[in-house]
């Protein structure tokens, strides 16, 4: 770390430049490129799903496993009978036009957009007959493997010219989720999370280089992070939220690893140290604690891929690399940008004491001298208290619902949720669903027996008989189709698809050469689900294992990194009861633009624990690195954790309101999902540098004592020595000398805090 932060003064102008170009080639060849190229890949490997996906491959019907996306039209004067005349030149031009459509359903005609001349009858179920004939639907089927929301949004610019004084269109359906919002980051909620923390930064920090450096760095990762980003989808499949994620990392930990370096440089500086010795000793030592929190945090994220979830691929690889890009900042451009600025990063009374050589001790005075104390001599009660914090919040984690929200969850300003409450309220809620019986086999061109199929699935309750037909497909594929009654994120809705897989249909083919899958979106979810519960256990053992790994590694301890396991885990279930008690149970959420309660995403728990685990660890290791400091050269535990506090809660929870404050800024971001992100990241931060790491960790290692440090002989024998800390002979005279001096009393002894 030495070297790497002595280049980077020797050489800053060398490394500024070079970021400079990092950033003007990501940026010039993504434009050259055209931009991003996000799509979404979804495989399930050992589901029906996946048996579906692949015997319509095999049978070149490929083009009915395609995204769907449904235009509503509602009469505004009249009824729907005929055609209205806009409406089919429209569907041609569809059709003609470069962006992989393959089928269109009317209740007018049907069409293949390969022979777009030669329309077939349409479907009658697609017009509400029953309620006036006032509102028609009409179903777009994208060519298979053209997932990609480029493609959806000409489909919607195109058709949302329908929209007239007596036709009202509006569009709904998985293709066309999010439509008419940008899908290409944050927007307002990056200008709000960087407004957040320079507020935070200036009040902290009272000067104006201190306050830009961080934000700086964070910046130049942040776009030369998307640059790559946008180059990296057109390799591989990364879904369009993916920015979203950068943005929220890079913004987050970009701007904490800086003020953690920053803090230490000017912390090394009022204790005398010159400017280049002073940048090196913070890279030295806080440079090392942003390298391990920052890899655990790329670990974490890729540990995604153990899911063997294709959504999950790109989106981690992606997130791991702008949080790469981060770290490489806070450890090159930082110390870069330090050296030009010198001691303009201290207010002007401390650069005034720093030259008149009125340097400051060790002695911790001011709030969290008093709080460490405080915690100290009422371990017990603050551990309680903390503890019932956290237990009372995660409460409502075990009765998480996974699932899929459909876009009755989504704003009521939404032309997706206007669209579904036409449909709900014209066709009947279950319409909003999609839903068929893959028949396999010499069974799909008998008539007889989709016939018995299509009356067994007509009496079972929470299926609407009326909505059930019958597609042959091929002479040994036949869907049969049919709606439910109740909503697609329902969980009756669920229960119904469980119960025919494992209990209507088998007795059908059963003993038979055929084979009836229960295909379609809230088929899909419930196998989304099922994969992450299957594969969840382990995900979760080899991140908490990972982290305990490492945490036992570097501070040479059982029970500090068994603790720090714990106390990610509780910040995870407090951050997770707050999101089912608002977003599921509904308290809130359509105030924050959420929609009402609905099911939690099933991948989303799976993303924030990945990410809000390695940000967990961020905080751990800077609060027991200095503990592990004291307790080397003092061996009394309770001075240890004492110290340790005092000197590192004003940092984390500094770094922790930047970090809430910038996760806050995306709930107004479009979006469910992006809302759920936003605030679960904020709470878990939240609960982990407040609760967590200011009470329950320091009262905890009170209670527990010397035993905090134990660590079985045998076991240090065997394992390789990692140190956050850097050895003695890393550390210049000057520290040396600046930490050996006694304290000292005077108007400069005071609490080295932020």
């Amino acid at each position: 770390m030495k070297t790497i932060a002595e280049f980077a003064i020797r050489r800053r102008w060398l490394v500024i430049v070079g970021w400079l170009v990092v950033i003007v080639a990501a940026q010039g060849i993504a434009g050259a490129m055209g931009g991003s190229a996000y799509k979404d890949t979804f495989s399930l490997p050992h589901t029906e799903t996946a048996k579906v996906a692949d015997l319509l491959k095999a049978g070149n019907l490929d083009n009915r496993n395609g995204a769907v996306g449904t235009v509503v039209l509602k009469s505004r004067n009249g009824d729907l009978k005929s055609e209205p005349s806009a409406v089919k030149p429209a569907l041609i031009d569809l059709c003609a036009s470069r962006d992989h459509v393959a089928f269109i359903a009317t209740p007018w005609q049907s069409i293949s957009c390969a022979e777009s001349d030669k329309p077939t009858a349409g479907n009658p179920q697609l017009l509400n007959t029953a309620r006036g004939s006032t509102t028609a639907l009409v179903s777009i089927t994208w060519e298979n493997n053209h997932y990609e929301p480029e493609l959806f949004k000409n489909a919607y610019d195109s058709l949302k010219k329908l929209d007239s004084n007596s036709l009202q269109a509006e569009f709904t359906g998985n293709a066309f989720s999010g439509i008419g919002q940008s899908q290409g980051g944050g927007g307002a909620s990056v200008f709000i999370g960087f407004g957040a923390a320079l507020i935070i930064l200036a009040i902290v920090f009272r000067t104006v280089a201190a306050t830009v450096l961080p934000l700086a760095s964070a910046v130049v990762a942040l776009v030369s992070g998307l640059g790559l980003i946008y180059i990296l989808s057109h390799a591989i499949s990364v879904s369009n939220i993916t920015p979203y994620l950068a943005e929220l990392m890079v913004i987050g930990v970009g701007v904490d690893y800086a003020l953690f370096i920053v803090t230490r440089h000017r912390r090394n500086l009022r204790r005398g140290m010159p400017v280049p010795e002073s940048i090196v000793s913070a890279i030295n030592t806080s440079g090392r604690a942003v390298l391990f929190a920052g890899t655990t945090v790329c670990i974490a994220i890729l540990g995604l891929i153990a899911l063997g979830v294709s959504f999950f691929n790109g989106m981690a690889v992606a997130t791991a690399l702008a949080v790469g890009l981060t770290m490489a900042a806070s450890l090159t451009l930082l110390p870069a940008l330090l050296s030009l600025f010198g001691l303009k990063v201290l207010t002007r009374k401390h650069r005034a004491a720093v030259r008149a050589g009125q340097f400051v001790g060790n002695t911790q005075v001011g709030f969290w001298a008093r709080w460490s104390e405080f915690v100290a001599h009422n371990r017990i009660a603050v551990a309680a208290v903390s503890g019932a914090i956290i237990v009372a919040l995660a409460v409502p984690f075990f009765s998480l619902q996974l699932g899929a929200s459909d876009q009755g969850s989504d704003p009521k300003s939404s032309t997706t949720r206007s669209g579904y409450d036409l449909i709900a309220s014209d066709f009947g809620v279950g319409y909003n669903s999609a839903l068929e019986a893959v028949v396999n086999g010499p069974g799909a061109s008998d008539k007889a027996f989709l016939q018995k199929v299509s009356q067994t699935l007509a009496a079972e309750p929470g299926i609407d008989r009326a909505s059930l037909s019958t597609l042959p497909l091929a002479k040994d594929i036949a869907f049969v189709s049919f709606k439910t009654t109740t909503s697609p994120q329902s969980e009756k809705t669920y229960t119904l698809v469980r119960h025919l897989r494992s209990d209507v249909l088998p007795p059908l083919y059963k003993g038979t050469a055929n084979q009836i899958y229960t295909y379609g979106d809230t088929a899909i979810n419930v196998d989304f689900a099922k994969v992450l519960a299957r594969k969840l256990p382990l995900f979760v053992g080899v991140v908490v294992g990972l982290s305990f790994l490492l945490l036992l590694l570097a501070f040479r301890s059982v029970v500090v990194p068994l603790t720090a396991a714990v106390m990610n885990l509780l910040a995870a279930a407090g951050s997770f009861g707050l999101i089912v008690a608002i977003f599921q149970y509904g308290w809130g959420s359509d105030a924050l633009g959420g929609g009402p309660g609905g099911p939690i995403d099933a991948w989303i728990p799976v993303m924030l624990f990945a990410i809000l685990f390695g940000l967990s660890m961020d905080y751990q290791v800077f609060l027991v690195s200095r503990m592990h400091e004291e307790w080397v050269h003092t061996r009394d535990n309770k001075r240890a954790v004492t110290v340790g506090q005092a000197e590192t809660g004003g940092i984390i929870t500094a770094a922790a309101l930047i970090m809430i404050a910038v996760f806050l800024g995306f709930l107004v971001s479009p979006g469910r999902q992006i809302k759920i992100f936003g605030l679960g990241l904020a709470s878990a931060v939240f609960l982990d540098a407040f609760i967590l790491r200011t009470m329950l960790v320091p009262s905890l290692m009170h209670i527990i004592g010397k035993p905090n440090w134990f660590f079985p002989r045998w076991l240090d024998r065997i394992t390789p020595r990692v140190s956050v800390e850097p050895p003695d002979d890393d550390v210049t005279p000057s520290t040396d000398s600046a930490a050996r001096t006694p304290p000292q009393s005077g108007p400069h002894d005071q609490a080295i805090n932020v």
